[in-house]
C-alpha cells in the first residue's frame, strides 16, 4: 500500500451499501461496534483510526489496498455509483448538500437505466 487513503471513495462506498441494504448510518455503526459519528468526520475527510478503518474495509468486503490512491482510481471493479459520488464529495465548488441531491438524482437514474441482467452476471 503507498500513496494518500482515499477517504472519499471510503464514504461513498460505505453509503453505497449502507443504502442498498436500506440501513441507517446507526444500524451500520451498531453493526461495526463504532460511533456514529465516526461517519460524519469521514465525511468531513478526516481520518478514522487504523481499527475502524479495519472494520469498515471488513464490512466493505474489499482490501484495503482498494482506498489507496495508486490502486483506488485504476480498479476494473469500480462500483460506478461510488465514483461518481467521491468525484462530487471531493469538488470543492459543491455544497455537501448540493453534493447530496446530485447523488440522489444520478443514483435514481442509474438505478432505472442499468442492465439488470449484465449486473447479475
Amino acid at each position: 500500500m503507498s500513496g494518500n487513503i482515499q477517504l472519499d471513495l471510503l464514504y461513498a462506498e460505505l453509503d453505497g451499501k449502507r443504502r442498498t441494504e436500506g440501513k441507517s448510518w446507526r444500524d451500520v455503526a451498531q453493526e461495526l461496534a463504532i460511533s456514529p459519528s465516526t461517519f460524519t468526520r469521514l465525511a468531513q475527510g478526516r481520518r478514522p483510526d487504523l481499527e475502524t478503518f479495519g472494520k469498515m474495509v471488513d464490512w466493505l468486503g474489499v482490501s484495503a489496498d482498494h482506498f489507496f490512491s495508486s490502486s483506488a482510481r485504476g480498479a476494473d471493479n469500480e462500483d460506478t455509483l461510488a465514483v461518481i459520488s467521491s468525484y462530487l464529495r471531493a469538488d470543492r465548488a459543491l455544497r455537501p448538500e448540493s453534493a447530496d441531491a446530485i447523488e440522489t438524482i444520478m443514483r435514481t437514474a442509474y438505478e432505472q437505466l442499468v442492465d439488470k441482467k449484465v449486473s447479475e452476471a
